[in-house]
């Protein structure tokens, strides 16, 4: 079993590195027409994002808290403050991501996901004067809350839609081949992409958008696609609103999942990718599984035993060497964006992703439900954890070893 995140003993040991440059590697991709700009250096940061009309960046800490970038600077209080209800006991762990509602300007709504003391997947809503610069920490309420079996695969996106509800990225919790094949369940809510809407409705904590595909039928209301490992990141393109899925392999490959509708299995634990993984799989293994868009293979990686034995090959992460090398395999794949920063005119239309090992970043278009014409950007970024866009459009990577970039026109 593979982890998103990284020792943090070995975090702070790359935190100098953050950002190399492919035309540096072999083989490189011709010289970029944008380039990456440091905007600041934060404790862990996983996501970087804005509310609707609003000039402010917001970054997310692991760790627990959430600053706010106002005219190039940091202020000195966090907007939000969760580090002790937070954990981190696992890498996989922490405060995962944050989303405006999409009436911010007037409701002051936002909602975070993150893993609580007790291990369980917490999606909060929280609200602000939208010209505030902090939250009201007594405005706190629980809109869903998952128990988790392990510390890993949590998931951990929130994203609100252009039809206006929340979409929640929840992993399969971590066992190794679970026999209950919880992301194959219709009664489970892991191993989904879940779609509410996170208004409260009477004494329930959210409402379910009608046009689910489950709802009226066999399974749990909020599902919207599943059969998925740990979709740590996920995004929507403009034009269709089909959803990208980018979920974390175990032990073959990572997959970006392209859902023109709703409804889909993707899936895991079948399969690997598009590879036998089930030992005993479920009647639903059956039936119509829905093959990678992009199937990224990892490949086996020499290192040092610790033990001082000679080097030897895993097709995991590697023991003890961090070398994390633009062109090393594929680990934990980082689903992005849609590029649509109108400075950006060669990245106009196309999706953004990478991956937290192999730091070059690829791009590719969707056309008809596939995805087409992928391409590697010709920059890299290291331990990436997220890449973002502000309420402008402009396009952020955040780096597990701290740097925060902006992504613009060379």
């Amino acid at each position: 079993m593979r982890l998103v995140l990284l020792p943090v003993a070995l975090i702070g040991v790359l935190a100098a590195i953050g950002l190399v440059s492919r035309s540096d590697a072999p083989g490189a991709a011709p010289s970029p027409d944008v380039e990456f700009v440091e905007v600041g250096r934060y404790e862990q940061p996983v996501y970087a994002t804005s509310p609707p009309g609003d000039d402010r960046l917001f970054v997310v800490e692991r760790t627990g808290r959430v600053w706010i970038v106002e005219r190039g600077r940091r202020l000195a209080r966090p907007f939000l403050d969760l580090s002790r209800r937070v954990s981190i006991a696992g890498y996989e762990q922490g405060l995962l991501s944050l989303a405006f509602a999409p009436d911010y300007r007037t409701s002051g709504l936002l909602y975070v996901d993150y893993t609580d003391l007790e291990d369980r997947t917490v999606v909060e809503e929280f609200r602000s004067d939208p010209d505030a610069n902090v939250a009201d920490p007594e405005s706190a309420r629980k809109v869903l809350v998952i128990p988790n079996p392990s510390r890993a695969h949590h998931g951990g996106h929130l994203l609100f839609g252009a039809d206006r509800y929340l979409y929640i990225s929840q992993g399969d919790g971590g066992i190794y081949r679970d026999p209950t094949f919880p992301a194959q369940s219709l009664e489970s809510l892991h191993g989904k992409i879940l779609r509410v809407d996170p208004r409260r409705q009477g004494k329930r904590p959210y409402r379910i958008p009608p046009t689910n595909p489950f709802v009226g039928r066999p399974g749990r209301d909020e599902i919207w696609v599943y059969g998925l490992r740990n979709p740590w990141r996920i995004a929507l393109e403009p034009a269709t609103g089909a959803l990208v899925v980018g979920d974390v392999g175990a032990l073959i490959a990572e997959e970006l999942n392209v859902a023109p509708q709703a409804g889909i299995n993707f899936g895991w634990s079948c399969l690997e990718g598009t590879a036998p993984y089930a030992l005993d799989p479920p009647p639903s293994c059956t039936g119509e599984l829905v093959p990678p868009a992009i199937e990224l293979v990892r490949g086996s990686v020499p290192v040092t035993d610790p033990r001082g034995a000679s080097p030897t090959v895993t097709r995991v992460r590697p023991l003890v060497d961090a070398r994390l090398e633009t062109g090393e395999p594929v680990c934990s794949v980082v689903a992005g964006v849609f590029v649509r920063d109108p400075t950006l005119p060669s990245l106009v239309g196309r999706h953004l992703y990478g991956d937290f090992c192999d730091s070059s970043l690829r791009t590719f278009r969707i056309e008809g439900g596939r995805a087409v014409d992928q391409r590697l950007l010709g920059l890299d970024v290291l331990l990436l954890s997220s890449l973002s866009v502000d309420a402008a459009g402009r396009v952020y990577a955040t780096s597990l070893a701290g740097p925060v970039y902006r992504l613009e026109a060379q």
